[in-house]
């Protein structure tokens, strides 16, 4: 089967891959030297080794393939109660261990849920780390605890910039779990668990939640910064010579550019606090 972006299968494959070389890599999954090889060369496999990258990886095969949508699947919900009933048919689906990171800025939760699992490929057993994510409105750490009541909760950290990155799908199971050789971002611990009611809970730093006696995120929301006119202008133009100087200009178009500025508005600080890694982040994390 032929793909309109077909050309572009290597750069991406590149870019899942990240800092691994393709040969190790593909021969995990049980390909030869000469399947990888062409994986290089924008020859675009059969369904079982797309399939096979897809369940390792966690990849989009829509992106992969063509570009579309995030790069790596995610679950993404605006309502809490939508939000904590999935994390609740997951926990009754399968004993997963559970890794919760929340932004107390926007009051939004990363979750990533993780087991090992096996496929069958070419006559053979292979061995991988089946991983689900999640993100969505945090409405109390507790209320996410309940909903992922017996899996293994751990909690993990991640950097205003990372969060954006997770919650625009730009994690897959290498950037999250890492292997043998890099420690992947749910490694970063995050406030140790409490135990509660005889139960081990997911609870972020107590001082930090309580408001009088009660447990809510409306004590972390920070006063959000919205760009004026005059901010949105000063770093469009930031943006543009960030392109230009890195040659990526051309992948600016008026709704790409828009969706940079709208992601650095949601770093909600005026435009001349901006640092040029969120410029570059905010660049990548919208042209592939």
């Amino acid at each position: 089967m032929n793909y309109p972006n077909e050309k572009e299968f290597t750069p991406r494959l590149e870019w899942v891959l990240a800092d691994r070389k393709v040969t190790p890599w593909a021969k995990k999954l049980g390909l030869s030297s000469g399947t990888a090889a062409r994986l290089l060369s924008n020859v675009v496999p059969g369904t079982d080794i797309l399939t096979a990258i897809m369940r390792t990886e966690h990849v989009n095969l829509n992106w992969l393939l063509e570009g579309k949508g995030t790069p790596f699947m995610l679950d993404s919900y605006t309502n809490a109660d939508a939000f904590e009933n999935m994390l609740s048919i997951h926990a009754q689906d399968a004993q997963y261990t559970a890794y919760l990171s929340v932004d107390m800025q926007s009051g939004m939760a990363s979750v990533v849920l993780m087991q090992p699992a096996t496929f069958e490929f070419k006559n053979k057993s292979i061995e991988y780390q089946q991983i689900e994510t999640l993100y969505g409105p945090c409405r109390n750490p507790l209320a996410l605890s309940e909903a992922l009541k017996g899996c293994d909760i751990h909690s993990f950290s991640l950097t205003q910039l990372d969060a954006m990155a997770f919650s625009r799908g730009q994690f897959g199971t290498y950037k999250l779990l890492g292997d043998d050789k890099r420690k992947g971002l749910v490694s970063k611990s995050g406030v140790d668990l409490m135990v509660q009611d005889g139960k081990s809970v997911y609870f972020t730093d107590v001082k930090r939640w309580e408001c009088g006696n009660k447990t809510s995120m409306e004590c972390l929301k920070a006063k959000n910064y919205t760009f004026t006119i005059d901010d949105k202008l000063e770093v469009l133009n930031m943006v543009i010579m960030y392109a230009e100087e890195h040659h990526i200009a051309d992948k600016l178009d008026k709704a790409t550019k828009m969706e940079v500025v709208e992601t650095l508005e949601e770093m909600h600080k005026p435009a001349s606090e901006l640092t040029p890694t969120e410029i570059e982040f905010a660049l990548r994390a919208s042209v592939h």
